[in-house]
């Protein structure tokens, strides 16, 4: 217990004693994880209509895995091939999908998490088939798709041993994801979230309604009111946010900075800077720019099994 004396005296000592500040140590350490999972969305959108070939998704995710990237998603929605072929409607999904992993699982090995796209295919049937047929590992859904698609879709996941990826757009997304996922008890836990907004939309209402970002105030108080929503329903949760339209760097530095995990590439936006017209030349200088800001913010990128752990599903090497 501290010496008792009138105030007086008191402030006199002190004062003759007078430090600015505190002894270092009395700030604890902050709740920031050294590891951050870097997953990267490898599909060119857009690039124009440019084709893109199923050998370019190949080397696209060998290059990210190979630099550090703990999992790959490949997504073909409106991508089409250089032999002219819709790759999400003209290809079965597990042919398509087949065609890119399993060169990339005899080189990897299980050193990624494939993260498959499955809102593709004629049938419900035809868009659960890649997680039937064990090549998904994770694979997003939007609480915002059909209730008569994406209900029976994350039980379908969860029946497979595929995590989902509860892919939210807007603040609502993540009450309705509640609504029809969590209160119901189809979702198990630990729950998995994908922030992802900033994206323009062509229209008013779409199947997922998106946020309007245009600054740096914008992009803070969107993803602090998400993440605090998030929180507030399971605080062990998950959470991702993903490089979408202008933002990309700044987005994802901010979520770097807030101790969450982050998703890049060229699928979501091809600017390298909210502030110019400069292009991404590609999926790794993404990558590398993230993993680089990363390294500057004290954190490292989790490997294939440290991501598996952090979203509930058993290590593979």
């Amino acid at each position: 217990m501290s010496e008792k004396l009138p105030l007086w005296e008191a402030a006199k000592r002190e004062m003759e004693n007078y430090q600015f500040v505190a002894d270092a140590e009395t700030q604890p350490k902050w709740e920031v994880p050294s590891k951050i999972a870097i997953n990267v969305a490898a599909a060119g959108r857009f690039d124009d209509g440019k084709p893109t070939s199923i050998e370019s998704y190949v080397d696209a995710a060998s290059s990210v895995i190979e630099a550090g990237a703990c999992g790959v998603h490949i997504d073909f929605t409106w991508v089409t091939d250089n032999k002219g072929r819709r790759l999400d409607r003209d290809v079965p999904p597990v042919e398509a999908y087949s065609a890119v992993l399993e060169p990339l699982r005899s080189r990897f090995g299980n050193d990624f998490v494939a993260n498959l796209n499955v809102l593709n295919g004629a049938t419900f049937d035809t868009c659960m088939s890649p997680a039937r047929e064990g090549l998904a590992e994770v694979a997003p859904c939007a609480p915002g798709h059909p209730e008569a698609f994406a209900v029976p879709a994350i039980q379908e996941l969860e029946a497979a041993g595929v995590k989902p990826e509860l892919a939210v757009h807007s603040s609502g997304e993540i009450e309705l994801a509640k609504r029809r996922f969590i209160d119901t008890g189809i979702l198990t836990k630990p729950y998995n979230w994908l922030i992802l907004y900033g994206l323009p939309f062509n229209v008013g209402r779409t199947l997922v309604s998106g946020t309007w970002v245009s600054n740096a105030k914008d992009m803070t108080q969107h993803m602090f009111l998400m993440v605090d929503q998030i929180r507030q329903i399971d605080p062990s949760s998950t959470i991702s946010v993903c490089a979408a339209g202008r933002s990309t760097l700044y987005m994802t530095t901010l979520a770097t900075m807030l101790g969450l995990h982050i998703r890049v590439g060229t699928e979501d936006t091809p600017w390298k800077y909210p502030n110019s017209d400069e292009r991404l030349k590609d999926n790794l200088e993404m990558f590398t720019m993230a993993r680089d800001m990363a390294g500057m913010l004290g954190r490292t990128p989790a490997t294939a099994d440290e991501y598996r752990e952090l979203i509930g599903k058993p290590r593979r090497n």
